[in-house]
């Protein structure tokens, strides 16, 4: 059984962790980074006003002491070690000041991150300020596979802060969704490992039209964009994943599907009669052509193109 510990912990000892390759991203339930600019704005301002933000929950895993898979607060963690990174400035057009931190200066002299140049930089005083608030983290300890995925289930069914297709792909794990989320990497273009450290997430990211934010999926060259099915700020919301699923259920399982929420819901739900019958569609579907993702995708292809 999991143990839950409080560990509060200082910005530059999260940085540390960070530059050291010890924050790690999970992919088959985390979302990718959606934050705005001023959402990442209102962060670092509130932490240099010294004024509380929500805390921040890590998976300690049996086995990898000292490294921690992010299970709540991978958009406030990026937003605050982007920012020592010069990745944006405060509103007031001011930078962070990367030569009052040794570590930060570091990783950016070995050429891990490009440093601003002439412009306006916080003071010293609030590089401190930045660099020794107390983030409140939580870390459980020993957890299971099946105890993360509840737990980041429960903490994101409050308040729905996540669309309708990240819930339903945080929720369960099987071959379904697997699928689902292989498809829709594949056609985004941003395959990678289901776990990689919190400095790739950038390389996995949608940059929006007029986002800047440097990451490395253009939305606008994305499939469903291109061909004018979505719009670049649906893939924010995963709707490129919910079509997916919509279309793999209907060829898999050999009939329309319901378009509805519920339709979907309940195919992502285990143990539930409709999430049966298209696992065993799926496994038919395996037997009979072997790769399916490959088949899948050209048939996704002739369905869009059409």
């Amino acid at each position: 059984m999991a143990e839950l510990a409080s560990q509060p912990t200082s910005v530059q000892t999260v940085y540390t962790w960070y530059r050291d390759g010890k924050l790690l991203v999970n992919r088959r339930y985390q979302r990718k980074l959606v934050w705005t600019l001023e959402e990442k704005q209102k962060l670092i301002e509130s932490l240099l006003k010294k004024y509380p933000i929500p805390a921040i929950l890590l998976a300690e895993r049996d086995g990898n002491p000292g490294t921690y898979e992010i299970i709540d607060g991978l958009q406030r963690l990026h937003s605050i070690v982007s920012f020592i990174e010069n990745a944006f400035p405060l509103v007031q057009g001011k930078y962070f000041n990367v030569d009052q931190f040794p570590t930060a200066k570091s990783a950016a002299d070995e050429g891990q991150f490009e440093k601003v140049k002439e412009v306006s930089l916080i003071s010293p005083k609030e590089v401190s300020t930045l660099l020794d608030y107390s983030l409140g983290l939580s870390v459980m300890r020993n957890a299971t596979d099946d105890e993360v995925n509840d737990v980041f289930d429960r903490i994101n069914t409050y308040g729905h802060r996540l669309s309708d297709q990240e819930r339903r792909q945080a929720g369960v794990q099987n071959e379904f969704s697997t699928t689902v989320r292989n498809l829709a990497c594949l056609l985004r273009g941003d395959v990678s490992t289901d776990i990689l450290p919190l400095q790739s997430m950038p390389s996995i990211s949608i940059d929006l039209p007029m986002s800047n934010h440097g990451y490395e999926v253009k939305a606008d060259e994305v499939f469903w964009v291109n061909q004018g099915v979505l719009r670049s700020t649906d893939l924010r919301d995963s709707l490129d994943e919910q079509y997916i699923a919509d279309i793999v259920a209907c060829i898999v399982g050999g009939q329309l599907i319901e378009r509805s929420k519920d339709a979907l819901d309940d195919i992502y739900v285990k143990g539930a009669v409709e999430s049966d019958r298209i696992l065993s569609a799926l496994e038919v579907y395996r037997l009979r052509s072997g790769t399916v993702c490959s088949r899948i995708w050209i048939s996704i292809l002739f369905t869009v193109l059409d």
